[in-house]
């Protein structure tokens, strides 16, 4: 039953059901607690802090992560671990901790290495790339960035590339080429238009009108 919570949760969130899809997480965590059972017990902890994350409620969320990383490290769950060092490392890039960040987004890929998780690699990629844009080391970004290029390529990971282009066209805008921006921020909004994604294609289409102002 709490597998069943857990995946209608995660449905509800992918609707924007938030609040419907915390009660379920919440009768996740109740029935994980009274199991002894650990591995749904971070599941459900990731889940809501995913929530909360979404709500702003961030010291919230962050202090969930940390139950999840300790499970995962308790019970040798490295593809779970990646995942909330990832996450954690996004609230802390929203607070403008860049350093501790990055901290978390190498861990991230250390972890994805080693088991060969090719998708969330490009991912932490991105978003160290993102760090690194805005502390304004534009060559160590575009590296990233195109090591991510490469795995969206090979993977056919259309979303993902789309966030790569974003971001590229992004740092090619801080760097000044103009051109280069224009290029990678049409070739998003292509991307973000033709997968349906309203709030992704908004962006990148702002972005590139304000480019062209």
């Amino acid at each position: 039953m709490q597998y069943s919570y857990g995946n209608q949760a995660f449905v509800l969130k992918a609707w924007g059901q938030l609040d419907d899809a915390m009660a379920l997480c919440k009768k996740q965590e109740v029935i994980c607690l009274e199991l002894g059972n650990k591995d749904g017990l971070q599941t459900s902890y990731g889940n809501q802090a995913g929530i909360l994350r979404d709500w702003g409620q961030f010291d919230d969320a962050m202090a969930l992560h940390k139950k999840q990383e300790s499970i995962c490290l308790e019970l040798n769950h490295k593809e779970n671990l990646q995942r909330s060092y990832g996450n954690q490392a996004l609230i802390l890039q929203d607070r403008g901790q860049f350093d501790d960040a990055m901290a978390l987004h190498q861990k991230k890929e250390e972890i994805c290495l080693e088991l060969g998780n090719k998708v969330s690699l490009q991912r932490s990629y991105i978003n160290q790339a993102i760090i690194l844009r805005l502390q304004k080391k534009f060559s160590e970004a575009r590296i990233l960035l195109k090591k991510a290029e490469t795995i969206c390529h090979e993977l056919g990971l259309r979303r993902d590339l789309g966030h790569c282009y974003w971001n590229w066209g992004l740092l090619a805008r801080d760097q000044g080429d103009k051109t280069l921006a224009k290029q990678k921020l049409e070739a998003a909004l292509a991307i973000f238009t033709g997968l349906k994604m309203p709030r992704e294609r908004n962006g990148a289409q702002a972005d590139l009108d304000a480019l062209e102002k």
